[in-house]
């Protein structure tokens, strides 16, 4: 029952025996929903209504790339918005808070979290060779309770193909400000990396992460980093 013309990337979590779902419809395009469905087993599924929608001729004209994450005990949706465009969406990281307190919603929007400006390692909009916007976001609290939003940024230097970089910023509270570390990681041959997952556990970051590199002939693979969270206290 979920249908759109980009129907990708799910941000799922589990809570109380129930998985939650939330899923994009569109990114290339105005529009779009982010879908919510439940399951039992993680399998069979039931769609809700939608948990956001698009708010046509606005900053959220278009919203896909939609994440659960609880921090400070309270749930929130991250997600990629952008207004109207001509040549290739700009998406900024926006931030919605569940205002019952459950991933039922509803959802008030607290509003972008997170601009291309500041993001020194991004393209800008103005770049005339522009490739894409920041995306794929997901928000971690941190064991010193600050906030880890991982993302996925687009340098404005290189070939094209070879720009895609996961990012991490940190923040004092959920909303921001966040301040860049930079790219995390590097392809080590022509190549690219995004859209992926932290987790944290018994005082490692694991980082689950998309790639594609000349050897294999740019074709997509997974691939797995790991870093103490210790570092983290040694960013101010």
């Amino acid at each position: 029952p979920i249908n759109g013309s980009g129907v990708a990337a799910p941000g799922v979590i589990h809570e109380s025996g129930v998985f939650h779902m939330f899923i994009q419809t569109e990114f290339m395009k105005s529009g779009g929903r982010c879908e919510h469905a439940v399951s039992n087993d993680g399998f069979h599924w039931v769609v809700l209504s939608p948990a956001i929608l698009a708010i046509p001729d606005t900053e959220e004209d278009g919203i896909y790339d939609p994440h659960p994450a609880v921090i400070g005990g309270r749930r929130y949706l991250v997600y990629s918005a952008m207004p109207k465009f001509t040549r290739v969406p700009q998406p900024d990281i926006y931030l919605a808070r569940s205002q019952s307190d459950s991933w039922f919603g509803p959802w008030k929007r607290i509003g972008k979290i997170l601009d291309h400006n500041e993001v020194p390692h991004h393209n800008t909009r103005e770049d005339p060779d522009y490739e894409w916007g920041i995306e794929g976001a997901q928000l971690v609290e941190l064991p010193d309770g600050r906030v880890l939003l991982n993302a996925t940024c687009f340098l404005p230097n290189g070939l094209r193909g070879n720009r895609q970089r996961v990012f991490f910023a940190i923040a004092d509270d959920v909303a921001g400000p966040y301040v860049s570390m930079g790219p995390v990681l590097e392809p080590g041959q022509p190549g690219e990396n995004g859209h992926s997952t932290v987790m944290i556990e018994g005082g490692q970051l694991s980082l689950f992460y998309q790639s594609r590199v000349a050897t294999t002939d740019h074709r997509w693979r997974y691939g797995l980093a790991r870093c103490d969270v210790a570092l983290f206290s040694k960013v101010a």
